[in-house]
């Protein structure tokens, strides 16, 4: 027997013609049978609350693809459509815009279009009074109806606006980014006059907010998104033990951009901010600010390169070591927000900062809005109120955080 002809051994010729074949095989295969294609965004279904406030409520709706689906809702609420303004800022996605301008033509509106303000000058009340003169242009009255479309300052002109135009005029909110959501329309924020600044405020008087996961862009990491997440934590210590809870429990997954997470904790939030603005008690009602008196009176200390979310989180745990001194709040309970904190990626301040002027500026922006200076302290997880603090505590915290700069 020849030495080709062997059990297990082949022709030099048939070995290559075998490894072709193998070789076309898995071409054919291989186009056949694509590269998978990386799984789309799970959609999230709409998630519907309504959002007390004072004297009134708020009808809020967060998920995917909520643009474009409120033109029935509006013309089921003031019966027979007539004038629609879509008042929009300059930075607002012309898509966005249009799907608006489409679903309440469709529905029977006559769409006027009118451009809010952007920018830090839309706090004003010359930012306001223009909005005033573009409805009036629009001849829009109190049964019309008004949908705004921007970022946290041009919404809370905008309801402003409305609360006030021919005693009340419906007003429905797109916010572009998930801090917006959470403030616009619960807690817009106050105006501001030439020296003045934040001295003009009201109620939240949207009916409605549209919180569209893909235009606010909930899976973002930038401070819109970051602010959102310091917005939870002041907004779940001011409300329960409970909001607190979820938040804590939700807070890994909200790190790692879960939309669903997000989504839920987003309708969690504001849910939250309305039970404290609508409380009967004033104590309550002043809790919305946990944080906030510190944030106004550094901001000119810090410069502008230090983000609003990181003084937000400095601020509050500044506050909270102030109230275990004061023996409000248990040791446990600081670590805790602490814990929250870090999980949710909020950072610290890191710069130069003189405890003099520090403590200075607390009681200066506490005393352009009242004779008493107080700050709001937490007392326990779900329940923060104001305090008095006297000059020594507050001159010991102010030192010792400065030295931990």
């Amino acid at each position: 027997m020849s030495e080709n002809s062997q059990d297990g051994l082949t022709l030099d010729g048939e070995e290559d013609v075998a490894d072709a074949a193998d070789a076309s095989m898995a071409d054919a295969k291989s186009a056949a049978d694509p590269e998978p294609v990386a799984d789309e965004p799970v959609r999230i279904r709409v998630k519907r609350q309504w959002v007390n406030l004072r004297g009134s409520s708020l009808d809020a709706r967060v998920g995917d693809d909520l643009v474009g689906t409120m033109g029935n809702d509006l013309r089921a609420y003031v019966g027979k459509p007539r004038v629609a303004v879509l008042a929009t800022t300059s930075g607002a996605p012309a898509d966005v815009i249009e799907a608006i301008r489409r679903d309440l033509a469709d529905v029977g509106f006559h769409v006027e279009k009118l451009d809010l303000p952007s920018g830090p000058g839309a706090s004003s009340t010359e930012a306001l009074e223009a909005v005033y003169e573009g409805l009036a242009e629009s001849g829009a009255t109190g049964d019309d109806v008004a949908v705004a479309v921007g970022d946290v300052r041009a919404l809370s002109t905008a309801s402003f606006a409305c609360r006030s135009w021919c005693g009340g005029m419906t007003l429905a909110q797109v916010p572009l980014d998930p801090a917006c959501a959470l403030l616009a329309g619960v807690t817009p924020l106050a105006l501001d006059l030439p020296g003045a600044e934040r001295m003009v405020s009201q109620d939240g008087s949207a009916r409605y907010v549209y919180c569209d996961l893909d235009v606010v862009e909930a899976a973002r990491t930038d401070e819109a998104a970051l602010l959102a997440r310091a917005l939870f934590v002041t907004s779940a210590m001011a409300d329960s033990d409970k909001a607190f809870g979820r938040l804590f429990d939700r807070a890994n997954d909200i790190a790692a951009l879960d939309r669903a997470i997000i989504c839920e904790q987003l309708v969690d939030c504001m849910k939250s901010r309305g039970k404290v603005i609508s409380s009967t008690s004033v104590a309550v009602r002043q809790s919305i600010d946990y944080g906030m008196t510190f944030v106004h009176a550094l901001r000119p200390l810090v410069g502008e390169g230090v983000p609003t979310s990181t003084l937000l989180a400095e601020a509050v745990r500044f506050l909270a070591r102030l109230s275990v001194a004061q023996g409000g709040l248990s040791v446990d309970d600081m670590f805790a927000q602490d814990e929250l904190l870090d999980r949710l990626g909020l950072g610290y301040v890191e710069c130069e900062m003189d405890a003099t002027a520090m403590a200075a500026a607390l009681k200066a922006e506490r005393f352009r809005r009242s004779n008493k200076f107080m700050l709001e302290l937490p007392r326990s997880l779900g329940r923060v109120r104001l305090a008095a603090v006297e000059d020594d505590q507050l001159a010991e915290h102010t030192a010792a955080w400065c030295a931990a700069r």
